[in-house]
């Protein structure tokens, strides 16, 4: 008899956690962060369009990246890696950069599913003109 009322009860349960908003994993920004370095330093210009979310993705096609990493590199050269995020959540990261020249500042944003809505790398995140940007921001 409790088998009737535990059924539907575990068949609303999960139609309503399906309509929560996806919520990334605990290093989710962390595995991200490694995936875009990596895909920077190889030049991988299509691997790192990947990593955006669609909406952004429409946004940068692939010549339209081209430029943006193009001056990025002008502006980083080489990264030879990454801090852990210093603060954030599991929507947001900032992190240390320490590229060839100097130490910059990364902010990267991911949605639920895990793609990037916003990344930077700067030497003044608070400057409003930023060469080295992907997102919605802009």
């Amino acid at each position: 008899m409790k088998w009737n009322l535990l059924l539907p009860a575990t068949l609303a349960s999960c139609f309503l956690s399906s309509l929560v908003a996806a919520e990334p994993g605990p290093h989710a920004v962390i595995n991200i962060s490694q995936a875009l370095l990596r895909a920077y330093k190889d030049s991988d210009v299509v691997a790192f369009r990947q990593l955006l979310a669609p909406s952004v993705r429409e946004r940068y096609p692939i010549e339209v990246l081209h430029q943006v990493l193009a001056r990025c590199r002008a502006l980083t050269f080489e990264i030879d890696r990454i801090s852990l995020p210093s603060w954030g959540n599991r929507h947001v990261g900032y992190f240390g950069v320490y590229a060839e020249l100097a130490t910059f500042e990364m902010l990267l944003e991911i949605d639920g599913d895990e793609k990037v809505v916003h990344w930077a790398i700067t030497d003044n995140i608070t400057s409003r003109d930023q060469s080295c940007m992907i997102g919605h921001m802009l």
